[in-house]
């Protein structure tokens, strides 16, 4: 043992603070370094909780249209573009901070402002998301159009909009939706 050691103390002598290791301590740090990587991809591709519980439940236009009438909440139409930065900012940010809110007093639909090819059935017309944003008068994306339970416009908003502005605006038209009943 003491050659051994009289080993060590010169290689930690003459290479300042290098360390020789044993099979056993290699042993460990190969398994700490595996532990570590699992570990790391776990956390990168494990879905948060807090992402899971914000998740919103956006339903095609007519199935909105149809569970507003029958629930007799009001409708939140979000309409966006493929293109449009500020529309994916509203959608991972915005709507994620309200999601009580919207889960609790509306229904949710989205449409894409750019989509020219699909029909969307309003009342008796059957239309583009296009043409049915204009008919709400969404002349700009973002926008947000809130219609009441039987699918009349209220108003909109054009625009990025914070969510603590959104959130006054929604508890407006919600708490006038509990006085109408």
């Amino acid at each position: 043992m003491k050659v051994r050691n009289k080993k060590l103390e010169n290689l930690r002598a003459s290479n300042g603070l290098r360390c020789v290791r044993s099979k056993r301590s290699n042993f460990f740090s190969k398994h700490l370094i595996f532990a570590s990587i699992f570990t790391l991809i776990g956390v990168l591709f494990s879905t948060p909780l807090s992402a899971q519980e914000n998740e919103l439940n956006w339903t095609s236009f007519e199935e909105t249209m149809k569970r507003a009438e029958e629930q007799g909440k009001p409708i939140l139409v979000d309409v966006w573009a493929p293109w449009c930065g500020w529309c994916k900012k509203m959608e991972k940010e915005v709507y994620p901070e309200l999601s009580e809110t919207l889960h609790e007093d509306f229904i949710l639909t989205r449409l894409n402002r750019d989509d020219n090819e699909s029909r969307k059935q309003y009342r008796q017309f059957s239309l583009t998301p296009l043409r049915l944003a204009q008919k709400f008068n969404v002349q700009n994306v973002p926008a947000v159009v809130l219609l009441s339970p039987e699918g009349e416009y209220l108003f909109h908003i054009s625009g990025f909009t914070e969510a603590d502005k959104l959130e006054e605006i929604l508890n407006y038209v919600a708490s006038e939706r509990a006085r109408d009943i």
